[in-house]
């Protein structure tokens, strides 16, 4: 199981709605690792926004951050892989004039997150990642931009700007994370890009890889695993695209998945896993 890496998003997938990782997610994802298991994270967020997590589930490989714009050693807090999007003021000045107070736009740069106006949109974003924004102001350097992220229920205002992106001709990707999370990032960035890239930095030979997620930003991720997993409450293209769907993530979905693949591994559980799990749970392989 030492070339088993597990890649999992975090919002709408190993967290739960209220942004935490419940107690059977990570008695699993200990196990997983004891048993010699790979365990890392692939997310849209940053640095900041992840090192809790992080914490939390004591990883010690890289991240896929940024939605694959950046990876990330939180043990030496080195960037390992960076990329950053082209940005022209003449495009930005023409985003910004674009926008009314019903959109949130974030940039990206540096490991920093900066808004050109702290509106009730920005605010609840930052209650939700727990990273406050600095204020853009004219002398704030514009080049080694992340990505750009709008939020906004207004999706028309929001394919204005994707197309206003487009007919610039500036190379980007550009993805929508939630329903109304459109990130406009570097050329050629995706999280399948990033696993590919992570799995030359770990240098695993003969590597099975496995991955999970909710939303169109993961569908390159399950492209990129040799087993791709969609949540139940993933979006319908994305299950679509998966090699199989899973559970819920309000119902411990990593717990689920780990489960099937360490039975399908030989090894047996103590107690009922997927939706039971806990700390004093263990496990053996049968051989």
């Amino acid at each position: 199981m030492n070339q088993t890496l597990f890649v999992s998003d975090l919002d709408g997938t190993l967290l739960n709605k209220d942004q935490q990782i419940s107690q059977q997610n990570l008695a699993a994802i200990r196990i997983f690792r004891e048993l010699g298991g790979i365990f890392t994270l692939a997310t849209g967020r940053m640095e900041a926004a992840v090192t809790p997590f992080i914490k939390e589930l004591n990883l010690d490989v890289p991240v896929i951050l940024y939605n694959g714009a950046r990876i990330y050693n939180p043990i030496t807090e080195e960037v390992l892989y960076d990329k950053h999007l082209p940005l022209l003021q003449e495009l930005w000045q023409q985003i910004v004039s674009s926008l009314t107070d019903d959109v949130g736009l974030f940039v990206y740069r540096d490991g920093q997150v900066y808004t050109p106006n702290r509106n009730e949109i920005v605010k609840k974003h930052e209650e939700k990642d727990q990273v406050k924004c600095s204020l853009l102001t004219e002398n704030t350097v514009m080049d080694r931009v992340t990505k750009l992220l709008l939020i906004s229920s207004d999706l028309g205002l929001l394919k204005a700007v994707e197309q206003l992106v487009q007919d610039h001709g500036m190379p980007n990707e550009i993805v929508y994370s939630e329903w109304n999370y459109l990130e406009i990032l570097p050329p050629d960035v995706s999280k399948g890009n990033a696993l590919q890239e992570l799995m030359r930095i770990l240098s695993i030979e003969n590597a099975y890889t496995m991955a999970v997620g909710d939303n169109l930003n993961d569908i390159s991720l399950m492209q990129s695993a040799d087993m791709g997993y969609a949540v139940e409450n993933a979006h319908p293209d994305l299950k679509k695209m998966a090699d199989d769907i899973t559970i819920h993530h309000e119902q411990h979905a990593i717990a689920a998945i780990i489960k099937k693949y360490l039975i399908e591994q030989g090894v047996t559980m103590d107690e009922s896993f997927g939706d039971c799990a806990n700390d004093g749970e263990t496990s053996r392989r049968v051989d």
